[in-house]
């Protein structure tokens, strides 16, 4: 650790000047100034503000037949013609002029009643709407601005979730518009005690953050947190949410983050209820849920919806494949490495003949199979879609029967990369799948130099590493350290609901009981 943190800091400083130090100004000075009265003067300062904006509309009409001149500024990608046309423009042309003269209430109230409208007045604040897609409406004589909603539709529907699916459950996904991601959560949760407050990050991206909770159920100090943490963000953008979620983590070297992630909905509103509280970007189909723990990262939402007794089977094979997924290539590793006596003497035999004119060691062995495995499910992300199922039957051959075939590798360990990628792919959380990824390889190489010794030695310092590991000030373990019984029956298995009736005790305690003793009570025979 001490390495890496001289790593960083050689990396990251300047031999001549020192620290780099970077001073953020990325708006220009002169848009703080407040807007003038005179039209052709705001004119100009748009020519200043807007300098190389090609795409920027700025169309002047006059409002009624002898009404003053009025300028509307906006870009043409992010404007919806036809409702800017017949919401705005049309009705301002066609408004009868009032005796007292044109005024702001005026506009609002009876020229464009129907649009949504926003006043400001300073040029940081008009700059910055006609950005995010609004149309600005300068007057002549009034030194104040409308900004009107005409925006143009350019998300993508609700869809079906990409890397979160289940055999049950809603099929519903966030997607890239936050407001449409909000709706969803709404749609779940009709209270007012959803809270949802908004938070810009990015100089130049001002991306929108929605810190979202139940009110009465996170515990004190989580939300203010939340604020604390992204209010320090120093940074020119960000374009999705895996960037905050490496800005605000508790352990930034843990290969582990301890931040849930999820396009689910559903899952939102589970941890919601459990007093816990997410981020949703805009731009980014993917939440953050603060605080998570171990145990929650291996629940899958359709654990709550199917039968407890299979919930609990499926849940005690998903934490066994966690093992196989992290140990059973470094096994394979030590046992045919230094710990022969371990292996029956027939088994042994075949490993043995298999390992005939295999030229590698059996670390380099697997660190090869694991690596082509690596590159085989990266090619098959990267690639359209018509082609990914040809590259993955192409390299399921390559790797199992051709490279046994050649001689490069044993069929023993081509079954345990194979049980492994298996293993892996039960995961239900994607920050816990990629930790396991690496976590893989540090297990072979401890394996493949010192054997079971070296797996145990591994295996000790991640345990030491995740019992210190924070999300938020709750412990990672959690309720294995520090245990909590009650809270057991939603970990290994999956007690029935009507026997969860006690929030979490380190997340929930704020409101503690979330449901009474429903356990069902047949009618007595007669």
């Amino acid at each position: 650790m001490a390495v890496l943190h001289w790593l960083l800091n050689l990396f990251g400083r300047n031999k001549k000047n020192g620290p780099l130090k970077k001073t953020y100004q990325v708006e220009p000075e002169k848009e703080d100034r407040t807007l003038s009265k005179r039209l052709d003067d705001n004119k100009q300062v748009l020519a200043e503000i807007f300098d190389h904006c090609g795409d920027l509309v700025e169309r002047e009409i006059r409002i009624g037949k002898q009404g003053p001149r009025a300028l509307l500024v906006y870009f043409d990608a992010l404007i919806h013609y036809q409702e800017l046309e017949e919401g705005v423009t049309k009705p301002l042309q066609a408004s009868q002029l009032p005796q007292s003269g044109v005024t702001l209430d005026w506009l609002m109230q009876e020229a464009i009643p129907n649009t949504r409208i926003l006043i400001y007045d300073r040029w940081v604040d008009v700059a910055g709407e006609i950005t995010k897609g609004l149309t600005a409406l300068l007057i002549d004589g009034q030194d104040q601005a409308l900004l009107l909603f005409a925006m143009e539709n350019i998300h993508r529907p609700v869809m079906m979730p990409q890397t979160e699916s289940v055999a049950r459950g809603s099929l519903d996904a966030f997607n890239e518009n936050g407001r449409i991601n909000i709706a969803l959560l709404r749609k779940r949760l009709h209270t007012t005690r959803l809270a949802v407050e908004k938070v810009d990050v990015g100089e130049v991206s001002k991306t929108k953050i929605s810190i979202v909770y139940l009110k009465g159920y996170v515990y004190d100090g989580l939300v203010e947190e939340i604020k604390t943490r992204l209010q320090r963000i120093r940074i020119d953008g960000v374009i999705d949410s895996g960037q905050i979620e490496e800005l605000i983590q508790d352990a930034p070297y843990s290969p582990v983050s301890g931040i849930g992630v999820s396009e689910r909905p559903d899952r939102v509103v589970s941890a919601l209820l459990q007093g816990k509280a997410a981020l949703l970007f805009d731009g980014t189909p993917f939440s953050l849920i603060v605080p998570t723990t171990l145990a929650t990262d291996m629940q899958s939402p359709e654990d709550y919806y199917n039968r407890y007794w299979f919930a609990s089977f499926i849940r005690m094979v998903r934490w066994g494949s966690l093992l196989i997924s992290i140990l059973a290539p470094a096994f394979y590793v030590a046992i045919t490495t230094f710990h022969q006596d371990l292996i029956p003497t027939p088994f042994l035999i075949t490993i043995l003949a298999s390992r005939d004119g295999v030229p590698f060691p059996g670390m380099v062995e697997a660190l090869i199979m694991v690596l082509a495995f690596e590159i085989l499910q990266e090619a098959g992300i990267r690639l359209p879609k018509p082609f990914g199922q040809t590259i993955g039957v192409v390299g399921a051959i390559l790797i199992g029967q051709i490279a046994v075939t050649a001689g490069l590798v044993t069929p023993a360990v081509v079954v345990a990369i194979a049980l492994t990628a298996i293993a892996s792919y039960t995961l239900s959380s994607l920050n816990l799948s990629t930790g396991v990824r690496i976590l893989r390889l540090l297990f072979i190489v401890a394996a493949g130099f010192l054997g079971l010794f070296g797996v145990m030695a591994v295996f000790t310092m991640a345990t030491f590493q995740l019992c210190a590991l924070r999300s938020f000030g709750v412990p990672y373990l959690a309720p294995f350290a520090p245990l909590s019984l009650g809270d057991l029956k939603d970990t290994f298995i999956r007690a029935p609901i009507w026997a969860m009736r006690m929030r979490p005790r380190l997340q929930g305690y704020v409101e503690p009981v979330k449901q009474d003793d429903n356990k069902p009570r047949p009618p007595r025979p007669r």
